[in-house]
């Protein structure tokens, strides 16, 4: 089988989350190249540089359409998101329904939180702990980031301000779908692993009856991190469904 010419490939936008960057889709850049056109843009306060802070999912997912020329584009594309950028996939498919015509969602919270000022505001005090080498160490570790992104991770960790962290944290924990996304019939796919927290896994299950076109899939012996920590198994479960709703 031969490579899609540039011109006739389906574009797959996949969207990194917080407190990591576009180099989390490396796995998933060297899989889907050959036959999709993969841009991987850059979440606002997430640049090494420290170029721009966020705000909001609307703020995001204007920033990402602007990276990716979506209103340019010929046709419209598969959105990818993970945890937070999960959330902001949705708030891009909301915003923008004419050009996102099938959306994945990876370990993303869909059911707001109690208490997310507060933790918004734990977040914001703990960020000079984030330019530590050992914090910062350890939250790779748990959020599974492999030892050779980990120098990734901790040049970023240093740069993410205490305002966007706290921003977007409240985001996160504050994240309500909107309508619009749900009204629409594309084709969608909730993904995570099993040993996600349960409040995750329940607001999954809830609103997949919410969409009007959703399947849900619960990978067994997987945590938080699927596409850096089981990068073979996110990406054949993703090519198979791509396949199954005529993407590639």
């Amino acid at each position: 089988m031969t490579a899609k010419s540039e011109g006739k490939r389906p574009t797959l936008v996949f969207i990194h989350g917080g407190g990591v960057g576009p180099w989390m889709w490396a796995e998933q850049n060297a899989s889907f190249a050959r036959d999709f056109t993969v841009l991987t843009p850059c979440l606002p306060g997430h640049h090494p540089q420290g170029d721009g802070t966020f705000s909001t999912h609307a703020g995001a997912a204007d920033a990402v359409a602007h990276e990716v020329g979506l209103l340019e584009r010929a046709r419209p594309v598969t959105v990818i998101g993970f945890s937070l950028g999960g959330q902001i996939a949705i708030q891009l498919a909301a915003s923008y329904p004419e050009h996102v015509e099938r959306l994945v969602v990876v370990s993303s919270l869909l059911s707001p939180w109690r208490g997310a000022a507060a933790l918004s505001l734990l977040a914001a005090a703990s960020a000079p702990l984030c330019r530590n080498r050992r914090f910062a160490s350890a939250q790779a570790a748990q959020l599974g980031i492999p030892l050779t992104r980990f120098e990734d991770y901790y040049v970023l960790s240093r740069s993410i301000s205490a305002g966007t962290l706290k921003r977007l944290i409240h985001a996160n924990f504050s994240f309500v779908v909107p309508p619009e996304a749900l009204g629409s019939s594309r084709p969608a796919i909730l993904m995570a692993g099993d040993k996600e927290d349960t409040r995750l896994l329940r607001g999954l299950e809830d609103h997949q009856a919410k969409f009007r076109n959703c399947t849900l899939q619960v990978h067994q012996g997987v945590g938080h991190g699927m596409p850096f920590t089981h990068p073979g198994l996110f990406n054949s479960s993703l090519h198979q469904w791509l396949d199954s709703t005529g993407a590639a």
